[in-house]
């Protein structure tokens, strides 16, 4: 049942990763294409794959995870991500970079706290707690 969770969230947090990330393109460089719908899944997909590794390594190793926990790690990590891919694809001026960055973090914290509950939300249900 464990596993079962683990890909239920992974997989939630996966699409909604690359809806997101479609979102911010769509603020970014107006109506999409297919192009930037392509280049949507391959930003997310290494995204969420480390960040939903990173969220299962620490959800279940650790008995400190809590919700707030995910939605601060969340919104570092989202921030940080969305700031280094920006200043890589260079689409504007900082302030831009910066606000589009902490949309991408306040994301980043909603989809941690969606994958912590779909993990099952509690701070023993980790393997530490056993």
């Amino acid at each position: 049942m464990d596993s079962i969770r683990f890909v239920l969230a992974y997989l939630t947090v996966f699409i909604l990763g690359i809806f997101a990330v479609m979102g911010i393109e769509s603020i970014l460089f107006g109506p999409l294409t297919p192009k930037l719908i392509f280049a949507a899944i391959l930003f997310a997909a290494p995204l969420v794959l480390v960040g939903a590794t990173a969220a299962e390594i620490y959800y279940g190793f650790s008995k400190n995870a809590t919700r707030a926990r995910f939605l601060l790690y969340g919104l570092i990590y989202g921030f940080l991500a969305t700031i280094l891919t920006i200043s890589i694809v260079r689409v504007g001026p900082l302030g831009i970079t910066l606000l589009i960055s902490l949309f991408g973090g306040v994301i980043g914290a909603a989809l941690a706290s969606i994958f912590y509950r779909l993990r099952g939300g509690s701070t023993n249900s980790g393997k530490a707690a056993r």
